[in-house]
């Protein structure tokens, strides 16, 4: 974790000093100021919404429900599975990294009209796109474990779609430069990943079983004497 932030944060210090005047951020800029000027009120409230599901509320309030899914599931409650929501969906490492960035990273929000109060910290990484990476990359990896064939590949799609509707619906109002949403990714999806690896075994050592070692054969031994036993040969 230490890694991932300090990793996240060189980036961010990147952006903001050695490729503040170049061409990057003016052409963010522009993107910001395009879309500032094309505002629509179905955009606008379809964003409300994106915004409003990565929200640190839904987030907290979401996450407990989906481990306690898991507990209560029917035949084995699912512990470790559960642990890794917790963990890693939960924002209580993705925020943590989150925090730490933002402390060295100072970059102001983009210079247009802003759709959503704007948090005192640093634009740089977006704590929503981040927030839902980790929510929903979270069920994704999840799915990928448990589910098979086009179920599969439906839920792990709409988990993972979500996440790029809200990094749009950032840029869209406001709050966010590109470049903030993308690092916001890097960051919401270093999360689960270090948990998984950490709480969560492989899918075929998890589903091994152990196979049962055949017992050596036992011969019974007639003492002389006994009915039924070999008669000796002189």
């Amino acid at each position: 974790m230490p890694v991932q932030a300090a990793a996240v944060a060189a980036l961010g210090l990147l952006l903001t000093g050695l490729l503040a005047h170049r061409w990057l951020p003016s052409a963010e800029d522009g993107v910001n100021r395009a879309l500032a000027a094309h505002r629509t009120p179905l955009a606008t409230a379809l964003t409300d919404g994106a915004s409003l599901l990565a929200g640190t509320g839904s987030v907290i309030t979401l996450a407990p429900l989906c481990a306690a899914a898991l507990l209560l599931a029917p035949h084995v409650p699912r512990w470790r599975e559960a642990a890794f929501l917790v963990v890693a969906v939960a924002v209580a490492a993705q925020s943590a990294g989150f925090l730490l960035v933002a402390l060295v990273v100072e970059r102001e929000r983009p210079d247009v009209p802003h759709m959503d109060p704007a948090p005192p910290t640093s634009s740089f990484p977006s704590g929503h796109v981040g927030a839902s990476v980790a929510f929903f990359g979270g069920p994704a990896v999840l799915a990928s474990r448990r589910l098979h064939g086009v179920w599969r590949r439906v839920v792990m799609t709409l988990l993972l779609v979500i996440p790029l509707l809200v990094a749009a619906s950032r840029v869209y109002r406001g709050m966010h430069h590109p470049s903030d949403v993308a690092g916001g990714m890097v960051n919401g999806a270093c999360t689960p990943a270090l948990v998984k690896a950490a709480l969560l075994p492989h899918p075929g050592k998890e589903s091994a079983k152990p196979v049962p070692v055949p017992s050596p054969p036992t011969h019974t031994q007639h003492p002389a004497g006994c009915r039924g036993a070999p008669s000796a040969r002189v």
